[in-house]
């Protein structure tokens, strides 16, 4: 539990500190662009232990992928057989972390919610933690060639506590009363139930390696203006605490007028950019998005921290626009061939 408050803690810090800008869902080239030309594939032999789960998940998981509201494996029939996946599971490690906690309890009750005695308990609680790695291969069916092979780890905890003393409550400190203590186990004998659980994650990992996806991308706006103009005009900063509280339409016809007042202003072209990205227009905001660049590149001893937001925002779209040309040529049904023309004429 203390950990996964940690991670909890971690995203929210992460969230606090993000850069205010316009989130839109954009579709994504997986990790190994060759993987889109593989649509009806089956899942083979996965060796080593919980290889069957390996199996059953990774199956499961090619069942459950849909882009653009349709699934999309098993497009051709199971009689095309384009490719299939294997692999295997090993173990990496098998490790606890025990934990050596003193707590105030109440241990009689006068009635309901009414502690007659407490006392001073003792507990010792032992998190156990496996993890696996699982390879996976995708092998065409007519050439036996190795598409591509790819690793992801996956782990599973256990946690158990008991409680080893009760003592009378004498106003002792509570918290930790002994250092952590750390055992390394010998793989070959951890839980079989852990090693599923590890492997079901570690699988399901494989989702962006192997297929498009969807995910939310960020069209980030600068905060800070980089020329004069920009810099006093109240109404910048008034957009972008627009921008902060998610008001996106309000946001952009406030860029939109300073766009019309200061053409030449990098950063207010730069959140145009990113109002007409999250739009779904990449055309139009990689346009805006150069042209920023280009004003930046003007601006005598301009840091190239202070311009960098706007050659990477140029980069992601330009990127964005390759990834979409590259899924619509993928997606594309095939054009009807034309007849010969002995055919056309029978």
């Amino acid at each position: 539990m203390h950990r996964l408050a940690l991670l909890m803690l971690a995203v929210a810090s992460l969230a606090a500190c993000a850069t205010p800008g316009y989130d839109y869902r954009a579709r994504m080239v997986p990790t190994f662009p060759e993987a889109v030309n593989y649509r009806d594939v089956s899942v083979g032999q996965f060796r080593g232990p919980a290889g069957e789960v390996a199996e059953q998940e990774f199956a499961r998981m090619l069942d459950d992928v849909i882009l653009d509201g349709a699934y999309w494996f098993g497009v051709g029939g199971p009689e095309t057989g384009q490719g299939r996946y294997e692999g295997r599971v090993d173990i990496d490690s098998w490790e606890a972390e025990t934990r050596f906690e003193r707590k105030r309890e109440c241990v009689e009750y006068d009635g309901i919610f009414d502690c007659e005695h407490r006392a001073i308990v003792e507990t010792e609680c032992t998190e156990e933690t496996v993890e696996v790695v699982v390879t996976a291969s995708l092998v065409d069916t007519a050439t036996r060639r190795t598409v591509f092979t790819q690793t992801q780890g996956g782990g599973a905890n256990h946690e158990t506590c008991v409680d080893v003393a009760r003592y009378e409550d004498r106003g002792q400190t509570l918290g930790v009363w002994r250092d952590p203590l750390y055992t390394t186990y010998d793989v070959r004998n951890a839980p079989y139930g852990m090693i599923a659980d590890a492997t079901v994650e570690a699988v399901r990992r494989f989702r962006t390696d192997i297929a498009p996806y969807d995910a939310t991308i960020r069209a980030e706006i600068m905060t800070v203006g980089l020329i004069p103009e920009e810099q006093n005009d109240p109404r910048f900063e008034a957009a972008v605490e627009a921008t902060k509280r998610g008001e996106m339409l309000g946001a952009c016809a406030q860029w939109d007028q300073l766009g019309h007042e200061w053409p030449n202003a990098p950063a207010v072209i730069h959140n145009l950019g990113a109002c007409a990205e999250a739009r779904g227009d990449m055309e139009t905001a990689q346009l805006r998005y150069a042209r920023a660049a280009e004003l930046a590149s003007q601006i005598p001893l301009l840091k190239d921290k202070t311009a960098r937001p706007i050659f990477d925002a140029l980069a992601r779209v330009s990127g964005r626009r390759m990834d979409d040309q590259f899924l619509d040529n993928a997606t594309r049904e095939p054009e009807p061939q034309a007849p010969l023309p002995d055919e056309a004429g029978s």
